[in-house]
């Protein structure tokens, strides 16, 4: 039986592993393991983060993180690897990668708004050697971006050519037309390929007004990656925050990802102290690894 002792114990972890050097959760990197003296099984998906929260950092600086929070998962950003990346320089990046124990999963998010970008970007993707695009289909008109149906088009032709997966992030009230929540990218898309879904933003999809619970219920079998966070409000005014401290319930997240056996990454993005996020990190990894054995 899990105690509220244990559970604020795995908690607070994340918090103390800022400050220390070498990794202090022991988890294998290629599983979340089931409680210990139980049959309860191993969850199908597994922690990373993405590559956004470390915009501020080098490749050596996001490894070393990585390290100190034992995230052996991330979703690989332009400015850690450029889009027209030699191979020998994306076989570099991968075996840096190899050292600290992390896997570069996918790619994006790519903001593409014609066929050349679409092109780049599966290209990009491919010779990296991921099978998940996160990308932005949309058209700039004025100062606003668009969600576009015709680049859309040309993506759908593209998971076909290429078998990858192709996950829209959606972007919450900030972009109101340019797929604020799930359910404006579910339209668009629910007649494309199976292969073109959603990289889904919980945090964007609260501040928009929406449940981001019933978004993985409803949508799991075109959810390709998923962005964990928390926020502060359920609207425009809903600032990144600290997983402990925001208004998300991140139990019921992680109970409706077990419910639909979610196989992928769940990726922090982690927005707040962006010049300094460790400290944040670390406590937001802890807080969701302790819920999640809190709640087997």
């Amino acid at each position: 039986m899990t105690t509220r002792r244990s559970f604020f114990s795995q908690a607070g972890l994340g918090l103390a592993a800022a400050t220390a050097a070498p990794a202090l959760f022991t988890r294998p990197a290629h599983a979340q393991p089931a409680a210990a003296g139980t049959n309860t099984p191993a969850d199908t998906f597994r922690l990373g983060i993405a590559g956004y929260t470390f915009y501020k950092f080098n490749l050596d600086q996001t490894l070393e993180m990585l390290k100190k929070v034992d995230v052996h998962y991330l979703c690989i950003k332009s400015f850690h690897l450029p889009l027209n990346s030699t191979d020998q320089e994306i076989a570099a990046f991968h075996a840096k990668c190899k050292g600290f124990g992390v896997t570069g999963y996918g790619v994006g998010p790519i903001y593409m708004s014609n066929e050349k970008e679409v092109n780049d970007a599966f290209a990009y993707a491919k010779r990296v050697g991921t099978r998940t695009l996160v990308g932005v289909p949309s058209v700039k008109e004025g100062k606003r971006y668009v969600a576009s149906p015709a680049i859309l088009k040309l993506v759908n032709e593209k998971v076909k050519e290429y078998d990858i997966n192709f996950a829209i992030h959606n972007h919450g009230p900030d972009m109101p037309e340019n797929f604020p929540n799930a359910e404006s990218g579910m339209e668009l898309i629910k007649d494309l390929d199976p292969r073109v879904g959603l990289c889904l933003d919980i945090g964007h999809q609260f501040r928009d007004g929406k449940d981001p619970v019933k978004a993985i219920l409803d949508y799991s079998s075109r959810i390709y990656d998923l962005h964990i966070k928390n926020v502060t409000a359920p609207s425009k005014s809903g600032k990144g925050i600290e997983m402990p401290r925001g208004m998300i319930d991140m139990t019921a997240v992680v109970r409706a990802l077990r419910k639909v056996k979610y196989s992928g990454v769940c990726s922090l993005e982690y927005e707040k102290d962006m010049t300094d996020p460790l400290t944040g990190i670390a406590e937001s990894i802890g807080y969701f690894r302790g819920i999640m054995d809190a709640t087997r």
